[in-house]
């Protein structure tokens, strides 16, 4: 495998988080944090650039030298060490700034580019020198709380997308081996919005700049102040879910909304080549696909059947709420376009409501979520459909030997190297989670339910869980093996297991 291809355009992307670096550093400037923290800020993205610059200049062409040697474990090697290297340097400011200990801050760090949304910041979390967070998230300086929304933006449509527009300028053209590798959900042939990848990137990115814009306009119109418009428009079409207060959602109790976060969540948690393509169309497409129609049902299902537990089993209100049709239909249709979408926000603690059914139907949300191309984690709906498929094809082959197998998904064949590789995801996704599960039980004092909701909120970057990690909990009482663990948990998640995996074999490290 040739290493200097991946250094070269790694080099990029740390120019990139030097970049955003400096614009959190004049947001803290402008919100009047202490000089300490922007000027630490800024000294955060010095380091980021003086290393990225050491590994351009050492990895740069000579004059007389021909175009990079690619292939494919150079673009899966490019995507799984851009994530790893993403997380170490993006964790800078939680350290220099904040004082969070090196495990507490790669967590935050990788929760955040991650869209997990999961976080250890809380009043108990021990920082430097002894000192505590006396209000948690709130006592955050506002430079911080901008970065942790920054991070998830910039995780959103995956930062190798922004690599991907560099690629052109480098003469490097497997650009499409990090598109394989990057974009969530089944690969097929109509994925691809226009034959140029490139200008698919830069499609993809600019709808996902649009919704960012409605979404700040819409938290502006409902009460928000600029900023926190903007961070939690950040947080929410990249399902990242992480906010300004401690409260979450529940702190902006207004009904449009919280009405409005929703729809903007199953957006963000729809293909993205949808979107454009009814743009591009002018044609609604979404009911062909059937990946979204499941999607959409599930949804529905959830939320109706989790509205009437609510209605039913709190006759006396719900959160200091009376009981109305209307609070029950919007708290569940909340929760559950936040578990889908896994963006994490919370307008409730469902963890507290008592309601065993109900906690149950968004724990099994939490395995397909949303759709392939988006920017929701999880196994995806498309992977689900298919083995669903794939397990009556071979019922019905038993009854009838003779028969093609002929597993469709939105009208079109899938080849069998697909069903493979569909069956070995869900099969090597649910080992991860237990054996993440396991892991944890050995180094925590949680429970079973803490383990393993622990372990399938960051593979399937969900955030919150059930028990100890749930929606009013958080992570900062983990140790720091068990942090670490699913800091690497939340990239493998994000990168959908193959591409984590891949380097632990010694054949991909061969010539």
């Amino acid at each position: 495998m040739s290493i200097r291809p991946v250094i070269h355009v790694i080099s990029f992307l740390l120019f990139i988080l030097c970049l955003c670096m400096g614009l959190a550093a004049v947001v803290s400037w402008l919100k009047g944090d202490p000089a300490m923290v922007y000027s630490r800020m800024g000294l955060c993205g010095l380091i980021t650039l003086v290393f990225g610059s050491i590994a351009f200049l050492s990895t740069k062409k000579r004059r007389d030298e021909g175009d990079y040697t690619t292939g494919l474990r150079e673009g899966f090697a490019t995507v799984a060490f851009a994530w790893l290297t993403a997380s170490c340097f993006s964790a800078l400011p939680f350290t220099l700034i904040v004082g969070m200990s090196l495990p507490d801050s790669l967590f935050e760090a990788a929760s955040g580019l991650t869209t997990t949304g999961a976080s250890v910041v809380c009043n108990t979390l021990p920082l430097r020198g002894g000192t505590f967070l006396p209000n948690g998230i709130e006592s955050l300086p506002a430079g911080i709380l901008f970065w942790r929304s920054l991070l998830n933006w910039l995780g959103g449509v995956g930062i190798v997308f922004f690599v991907l527009l560099i690629l052109p300028l480098l003469h490097i053209n497997r650009g499409n081996l990090l598109y394989n590798a990057e974009v969530p959900g089944l690969k097929t042939d109509s994925d691809q919005l226009t034959p140029r990848l490139f200008n698919s990137v830069r499609w993809v990115l600019r709808v996902y700049i649009c919704l960012t814009l409605c979404a700040f306009c819409l938290y502006k119109l409902c009460g928000m102040t600029g900023f926190d418009a903007l961070c939690h428009a950040f947080s929410t079409i990249s399902t990242g879910g992480f906010s300004t207060k401690n409260n979450s959602f529940a702190a902006f109790p207004s009904p449009v909304l919280q009405w409005g976060t929703t729809l903007l969540m199953l957006m963000s948690a729809c293909n993205f080549t949808l979107l454009l393509r009814s743009l591009i169309t002018r044609k609604l497409c979404f009911w062909a696909d059937e990946e979204f129609r499941f999607f959409s049902l599930m949804f529905l299902s959830a939320t109706i059947i989790i509205a009437i537990l609510l209605f039913a089993g709190h006759p006396e209100g719900l959160d200091g709420f009376p009981r109305t049709v209307e609070h029950c239909l919007r708290t569940a249709a909340f929760q559950t376009a936040t578990v889908a979408s896994t963006t994490g926000f919370t307008t409730s603690d469902y963890d507290a409501w008592n309601l065993p059914f109900a906690s149950a139907l968004l724990l099994l949300i939490m395995f397909p979520c949303g759709c392939g191309g988006s920017t929701a984690g999880g196994m995806k709906c498309s992977r689900l459909i298919v083995i669903v498929k794939t397990m009556l094809t071979e019922i019905r082959y038993c009854l009838f030997p003779h028969t093609l197998t002929d597993v469709r998904l939105s009208g079109s064949r899938l080849s069998q190297n697909l069903l493979r590789k569909t069956s070995v995801f869900v099969l090597l996704y649910l080992a991860i989670i237990v054996i993440v599960a396991v892991s944890l039980l050995c180094v925590t004092d949680g429970s079973l339910m803490t383990s393993f909701s622990a372990a399938l909120t960051c593979l399937s970057n969900v955030g919150p869980g059930f028990g100890a990690v749930g929606p009013s909990q958080n992570f900062g009482w983990m140790p720091a093996t068990a942090k670490l663990i699913l800091s690497l948990t939340m990239i493998t998640g994000r990168l959908e297991i193959y591409t984590i995996l891949a380097l632990f074999l010694p054949s991909f490290w061969r010539r």
